[in-house]
């Protein structure tokens, strides 16, 4: 179990180590992420049908039936099954036979499937709140304190992204946290789009700093009263994505106006419409 606050680099711990061992044994290592809050039970292990006896598989139960039945070869592959969402009795107890020693899932028709040795089960929780000790007896326990990315890698994570990553591939690709970075371009080969993006990035840069603009708004924020529950992260989330969309509208102005584009003059860092805009 990876127990920690979102964005305390669970996800990102996991996908590296995956990584790693594919570099370093040469075997293929393939993750399956399910989210157990947002399906029901049956969804997640499957239902019998009291009418007809048909049994029907649910996700969890598809995804270890395809890993058994080897068609393409699911055996010789590192298979990772990781549960993101919190651990509560309704749908975890049923894993209870496949965490200790007998590695088996019993089914409601009868039927048992064996793990098979390539594949582990992971849990990523924020907290333990739900979880029962017979679970948790089970389960190796792996701590991510929201201390351990600071603000400033946060800041950073995202100009890198925002300096390498078109834009136009999606708030999805362009993600403020990313288990990934992009790919390095010489100045001579890089797109317009890109270009943009780095002029951007030149002009938010002293926002983004320790005592800069955003930390200040940031630690004033959390000292205010809000409806909802306020979290540094998700603040950021917000703040990066009106950020991506002010470089789109200013790429979407370009491309209408190829005469006159905006655009800044990075060598002496003029500050015109580029910068009032984002």
């Amino acid at each position: 179990m990876m127990v920690g606050p979102s964005g305390s680099g669970k996800s990102a711990a996991w996908s590296v180590l995956l990584k790693a061992l594919e570099r370093l044994e040469g075997v293929e290592g393939v993750a399956h992420v399910i989210d157990p809050k947002s399906i029901s039970k049956d969804a997640l292990y499957g239902n019998l049908d009291p009418n007809t006896r048909e049994w029907t598989d649910g996700l969890f139960t598809h995804i270890l039936r395809k890993i058994i039945d080897n068609v393409r070869g699911e055996i010789g592959k590192r298979q990772w099954i990781i549960f993101d969402g919190d651990v509560d009795p309704e749908w975890v107890e049923n894993l209870n036979s496949v965490l200790d020693d007998n590695k088996l899932l019993t089914l409601p028709n009868g039927e048992r499937l064996g793990i098979p040795p390539n594949v582990r089960i992971m849990f990523e929780v924020e907290d333990l709140r739900y979880a029962t000790l017979a679970t948790v007896s089970r389960c190796g326990m792996v701590w991510f304190s929201e201390d351990v990315l600071s603000t400033e890698m946060i800041f950073e994570n995202y100009l890198q992204r925002l300096r390498e990553i078109p834009v136009e591939e999606g708030e999805e690709d362009m993600s403020w946290i990313s288990r990934g970075k992009g790919t390095e371009r010489k100045e001579d080969e890089l797109s317009p789009t890109i270009q943009v993006q780095r002029d951007c990035c030149t002009l938010l840069q002293p926002y983004f700093g320790s005592s800069g603009l955003v930390s200040k708004c940031l630690e004033f924020a959390m000292g205010l009263d809000h409806v909802m529950d306020f979290t540094r992260l998700r603040a950021l989330g917000t703040l990066f994505s009106l950020l991506n969309q002010a470089v789109r509208n200013v790429l979407a102005y370009n491309n209408s106006h190829a005469d006159f584009p905006m655009q800044v003059r990075t060598d002496t860092l003029t500050h015109t419409r580029v910068h009032t805009f984002t």
